[in-house]
């Protein structure tokens, strides 16, 4: 694998945004590459993972349900109960970015309940995940709740994923408190 692409967070959407598109295209290429080549079904599941993140942040919404459908499909196929968890939670961001609220609810629904299993960190990154999307659709209280648990888990482990919360909580909260 390559060098990951650096992206930040915007404090209103709590979306990515990559500040190089061209890089963006050309690891979308080369994730493509790796996807036909891959030596084992694992490697093609990583490649697939990565290309599912940067075509929902920067690419076609439509291509990107493909390949999360693609890799959620690998993972049930190929992958272990976590690498399966992760591509659903892919899929549904997937259908939250569309708008496809019905679907990224369900999904979130039965990751919530799945995520404990797997350890802290998948289920700090579940709640991240899940309160994106409900405060995609307004509903703030719930997405700082989420926000809230993922930001003590990722505080206690000091992972590099605190800051995204932080910034998460305090969008949150301020959409909760704006009357």
């Amino acid at each position: 694998m390559s060098e990951e692409l650096v992206f930040t967070v915007d404090p209103q959407t709590l979306r990515e945004v990559y500040p190089d598109p061209d890089a963006v295209q050309a690891r979308i290429g080369v994730l493509r590459t790796e996807i036909r080549d891959a030596p084992d079904e694992i490697g093609e599941l990583l490649a697939r993972g990565e290309l599912v993140d940067l075509l929902r942040a920067c690419g076609p919404l439509d291509e990107a349900l493909d390949e999360a459908r693609a890799a959620a499909d690998r993972a049930e196929i190929a992958g272990t109960a976590a690498q399966q968890h992760v591509a659903r939670l892919r899929l549904a961001r997937v259908h939250e970015w569309r708008g496809d609220f019905g679907e990224s609810n369900l999904e979130f629904t039965e990751l919530l309940a799945a995520a404990r299993q797997f350890g802290q960190v998948i289920e700090a990154f579940t709640h991240q995940h899940a309160g994106e999307n409900d405060y995609d659709q307004g509903h703030w209280a719930d997405a700082l709740e989420h926000f809230a648990q993922a930001l003590a888990v990722r505080e206690q482990l000091e992972l590099d994923e605190a800051e995204t919360s932080r910034i998460a909580v305090a969008a949150a909260r301020q959409r909760k408190e704006q009357p």
